[in-house]
């Protein structure tokens, strides 16, 4: 069976900054005041295999929240250590990572987004992955998200984080995630 592209909602010709982004996603309303989420195409499909000698393949991302309002955002991710599969590959284990390393725009047309994730899933395997920092007003903030499955999947994988209320949610493939919130800092 071919694993086709499942997202709703696709900007292909945009960019930020004069980059590539996949989505885009703007928010303006009393719960996500003035919040934009882009989100990349994915780089990578390599291979990467553990010191145990388990082998996974890998993609990364990267995705830019903006705050346009006058006031502090707070974001708050967290990935779980554990495996999960989603319904479009249900003999596919996946796990989702968080970098500590923060994406520059500079970085977008190298490799893996310039991150070096052979030495990060070395040292990040087993960990749970979590994200938590402030955005400034007028200001935004680029971050890493690596996916890695055991096993390839037959198509393309998308992924990207959204808002639904408060909530922060990431969609691999059109299943959701709940990870985490942006919120009003007072």
């Amino acid at each position: 069976m071919k694993f086709y592209i499942v997202f709703t909602f696709f900007l292909l010709s945009n960019t930020i900054m004069g980059q590539n982004f996949h989505t885009e996603f703007e928010y303006d309303n009393k719960i996500n005041k003035s919040i934009t989420i882009q989100n990349s195409y994915p780089k990578g499909g390599q291979r990467f295999t553990t010191t145990n000698g388990k082998e996974y393949v890998y993609v990364t991302f990267w995705t830019c929240i903006t705050n346009k309002a006058s006031f502090d955002s707070e974001l708050e991710i967290n990935f779980s250590t554990n495996l999960f599969t989603i319904p479009s590959e249900p003999n596919i284990n996946f796990k989702l990572f968080l970098p500590n390393e923060e994406m520059t725009l500079e970085k977008e047309k190298l490799p893996n987004y310039g991150l070096d994730i052979i030495s990060f899933l070395d040292e990040n395997i087993s960990k749970p992955s979590k994200l938590k920092t402030v955005i400034e007003p007028n200001s935004s903030y680029l971050f890493y998200s690596v996916v890695i499955s055991d096993k390839g999947v037959n198509g393309t994988i998308r992924a990207g984080f959204e808002l639904q209320k408060d909530e922060l949610i990431y969609k691999l493939n059109n299943y959701e995630i709940n990870c985490g919130k942006i919120a009003i800092k007072n």
